[in-house]
């Protein structure tokens, strides 16, 4: 049998990863840095929210439309969604919410989780029309999780 490989990519010159080994250098990738990428896997299918390094599924279309104005923007990556470890999903019916102060939150999981700032806000691609304003009493009674971002 001939190789494929070029001489400088020749078997000999090969290392072959243990898992463990494979798993290791994983774990040391900064996956923050894809914070605010929506991502799916080439067969389509589930899409997923990056946040604070973890993958998020968006359980339904109806949680996507309260957070995006758009469906542009997704990264078909195999790699990304089979490597960024898996955070909970989003909560259906998610949605962007503020009260009387500025403050603009995420709010999932029984949590409000706080847009730091317009820069983060327009990372994620959440749409500003798609803010909710609610009544201070209903955003002050939600426990506050993590910041986005």
């Amino acid at each position: 049998m001939t190789s494929q490989l070029s001489p400088i990519h020749s078997e000999k010159n090969l290392t072959i990863a243990s898992e463990s080994q494979v798993q290791e250098a994983l774990a040391l990738v900064d996956w923050e840095k894809y914070d605010g990428e929506r991502i799916t896997a080439s067969t389509g299918g589930a899409i997923y929210l990056v946040m604070n390094g973890l993958r998020h599924l968006i359980p339904n279309p109806t949680t996507y439309n309260n957070l995006f104005s758009t469906w542009g923007g997704v990264v078909v990556s195999d790699y990304l969604v089979d490597s960024i470890p898996s955070g909970p999903p989003l909560t259906s019916g998610a949605v962007l919410a503020k009260g009387s102060p500025s403050n603009i939150y995420l709010v999932t999981n029984n949590q409000k989780l706080w847009i730091p700032n317009p820069a983060t806000f327009e990372k994620f691609s959440f749409s500003s029309n798609k803010v909710v304003t609610v009544p201070d009493v209903i955003i002050n009674a939600v426990q506050a999780g993590p910041n986005v971002g």
